[in-house]
């Protein structure tokens, strides 16, 4: 396991404009002296990102693209070959996640939905870009997944599987790549993100999520120290680390208590697993 210096590099972050997204671009920033260019959707956001940096501001550059188009990809990396940009780190954090539901009653369009935006974004990101971290001094690349990947919960069965999916793929990728790129994959657990936004949360919801997670600047904390270190596998969130170790362990039996206990609770964020 190989450090990875983090100090004044040049990093690219999706889903830079909420969530991990902005807490990483703001510790790399402001703790790393990192430049930041983020990726995502809205401006509006991204523009609020920026004045949060207030006088690092000018280290952080944003571009607005759907990430699990492919042909973005290619043209973002066309643009930043032709103005002599080398990122030295590629950090995949786009993801989405729909309200919680059982899969006989979820829409094929929403699944696939899910696979593009929090899988086949990683792989078209990882694609276009490799070329380009291959010429820095020491390129990365690091994937978001999620402590789904590794103990799949119930309502969210196709996010399980994406989640699941880019876990696997960073885990081969950074075999196959290990002399020359380093690539590491985290699995957080719940923390209070944009990532429920569609899941029509109340107060008792979040105060669940709250005490159950982690806040989201500590998740970026360990990000940041897991790949200081070289690690492969980042387990961020106690909650995570938990249901990594009864995985580990018992996978089906763990599985079912977990879905014991979501089915029987009275949040309005598992109404729909009943």
């Amino acid at each position: 396991m190989r450090s990875f210096d983090l100090k004044k590099r040049t990093v690219i972050i999706t889903g830079a404009s909420g969530g991990f997204g902005s807490e990483l671009t703001k510790l790399f920033i402001k703790k790393y002296g990192c430049r930041v260019i983020g990726i995502g959707r809205s401006k509006e956001k991204m523009n609020a990102l920026s004045l949060s940096l207030g006088c690092d501001k000018n280290k952080f550059k944003y571009f607005l693209f759907d990430v699990s188009d492919k042909e973005n990809w290619h043209k973002f990396a066309a643009m930043l070959e032709s103005k002599g940009v080398i990122p030295d780190l590629l950090i995949n954090n786009a993801g989405i996640m729909p309200p919680f539901e059982r899969f006989d009653t979820e829409d094929e369009e929403t699944a696939e939905r899910v696979m593009n935006v929090n899988f086949m974004s990683v792989v078209y990101g990882c694609k276009a870009m490799l070329p380009l971290l291959k010429r820095s001094k020491q390129g990365g690349i690091v994937n978001i997944a999620s402590s789904a990947a590794v103990s799949p919960i119930v309502g969210a069965a196709v996010y399980s599987a994406s989640k699941g999916a880019v876990r696997n793929f960073s885990l081969s990728l950074s075999e196959e790549l290990e002399n020359s790129i380093y690539v590491g994959v985290v699995c957080p657990g719940f923390s209070k993100t944009d990532l429920f936004r569609d899941n029509g949360l109340n107060e008792d919801d979040f105060d669940f999520i709250s005490t159950l997670g982690t806040d989201k600047d500590e998740i970026a904390e360990e990000i940041a120290e897991g790949v200081s270190c070289g690690k492969k596998l980042i387990v961020c969130g106690n909650d995570s680390r938990l249901m990594t170790a009864m995985s580990s362990v018992a996978p089906v039996r763990s599985n079912a208590l977990y879905s014991k206990v979501m089915k029987g609770s009275d949040l309005n964020i598992f109404k729909d697993l009943k």
